[in-house]
């Protein structure tokens, strides 16, 4: 590692001098100017990160290894460090991006295209160094109701959430106070990420608000555009359909009924969602979107009527998420909290996709994203009411290797509720363990124990 006292000219000097090399020569070998080179060497002409690259590659180093000491010799503006930043990203120096923008953001003219860099590094999918960016500009805002801020809050928001739940709160609680400082085109979305990230905290009150604001304000842009007795300028819009919004604020509704158990009203938004007759748009796009949402519908309404006990719709459901990737666990969660409640069997249908629920209990991944997060939470307490549900049957062999699944996936993935959930119910069938049983249990316990994931263990 280079010494922060060196130079990037004195280490180039050291390199000539220890290779035997000319300046000519070394100009050749990395294709820059010899004159150019040389004027640098000398402190008479700054290099720019391009150049730089350049004389790393041919020195043989790795790349980016002169970007600490770059940050401090380049003239403080954005000629020099905005294509610095860009590529600091692309290489995950978020330490150098950090001391880069440091240098200039006190200066109100890089305001602009800092906050222009962070979007496109946000639709790159460089989302931490974006968030860098964003955070800095949001700091330096003089004006506090500014446009620009509250897009950058929003940029913070999404750029913040992860598989901390706790974390996530803090985001969305900081984040509220700009939604509608935003641009109708943007807000849409934004309240749509705040409805869905509610959601996601199980915090229905907070997520029926924001679902029920995107619906109004859809509503209202939506008869605003097909207006046609009055006149009037053309208003930015999401990048989304319009009408997309309001039928996503009912299914965000009736999801929120589904949630409280109230599969009546769950079923009055889903009709609101499937009825599509007023939409006036027909092209391409809107009729994916629309065929999208009649898709929800058909599988929500087999979903809620099996919650609600009509048992003749298990057939139809499992082969409508059967037929669609990704929905057959999410599917399985609702069918086994059904059969739970009514007492009704499921056991060909746990053995019919038992491989998909192996594969997900094996999968050694770190978790991502606050939406994985969430995943691996239901799955936890899907294989516990998997345990139950053998364990009511009499068949609590099985129940019991379904009850440590679920305990050791709730340690593996942090969920120190369905922890507890599972050593309440254990200790009431511990009897019934044998000996192996007995010491896989003993030793998940251990590790909870030492990991202080619950001191009550």
């Amino acid at each position: 590692m280079i010494s922060i006292d060196r130079t990037i000219s004195t280490e180039v000097l050291r390199y000539l001098q220890k290779e035997k090399l000319s300046l000519s020569s070394f100009a050749m070998k990395s294709g820059i100017n010899s004159g150019t080179l040389s004027r640098f060497i000398n402190g008479n002409q700054p290099l720019s990160v391009s150049s730089l690259d350049r004389i790393t590659e041919a020195m043989n180093l790795e790349e980016g290894i002169f970007y600490s000491l770059y940050v401090y010799e380049s003239t403080p503006n954005w000629r020099r460090l905005g294509p610095f930043i860009m590529r600091c990203a692309e290489l995950g120096k978020l330490n150098c991006i950090d001391q880069a923008v440091d240098r200039i953001i006190d200066n109100p003219a890089y305001s602009s295209p800092l906050f222009d860099s962070a979007e496109t590094l946000y639709h790159n999918g460089k989302r931490e160094a974006a968030l860098i960016l964003y955070k800095k500009v949001a700091e330096s805002e003089k004006h506090q109701h500014a446009e620009r801020l509250a897009l950058c809050q929003y940029r913070i928001f999404l750029c913040s959430l992860n598989s901390d739940q706790e974390h996530n709160l803090n985001c969305t609680i900081r984040f509220e106070a700009f939604i509608k400082r935003l641009p109708e085109g943007v807000q849409l979305d934004a309240l749509k990420d705040l409805a869905d990230t509610w959601l996601s905290l199980r915090k229905w009150n907070k997520a029926k608000h924001y679902t029920q604001e995107m619906g109004r304000i859809s509503r209202m842009l939506y008869a605003r555009k097909h207006d046609t007795s009055r006149t009037h300028r053309k208003q930015p819009e999401p990048a989304k359909p319009l009408f997309g919004y309001i039928l996503y604020s009912d299914l965000l509704l009736g999801t929120i009924a589904e949630y409280n158990d109230d599969y009546d009203q769950a079923l009055y938004h889903l009709s609101c969602y499937e009825d599509q007759s007023w939409i006036i748009e027909s092209d391409e796009t809107a009729e994916r979107t629309k065929a999208k949402f009649r898709d929800r519908a058909r599988g929500n309404r087999y979903l809620y009527e099996l919650m609600k006990g009509n048992i003749d719709v298990l057939e139809p459901y499992t082969e409508f998420i059967s037929s669609r990737e990704n929905e057959v666990l999410k599917g399985l969660f609702k069918i086994i909290k059904a059969a739970n409640l009514y007492h009704f069997e499921i056991d060909e249908y746990l053995d019919r996709f038992e491989h998909l629920i192996k594969a997900h209990l094996k999968r050694q991944e770190p978790i991502g994203g606050y939406t994985e997060h969430l995943m691996n939470d239901r799955f936890a307490s899907f294989l516990a009411d998997v345990g139950m549900y053998y364990i009511r049957k009499n068949n609590k062999r099985k129940g019991l290797q379904y009850m440590l699944d679920s305990l050791e996936f709730s340690y593996t993935n942090n969920n120190a509720i369905n922890i507890v959930r599972c050593c309440t119910s254990m200790e009431h069938i511990q009897a019934d363990l044998n000996p192996d049983d007995l010491e896989r249990y003993a030793a998940i316990r251990n590790k909870i124990k030492d990991s202080g994931t619950l001191v009550l263990l």
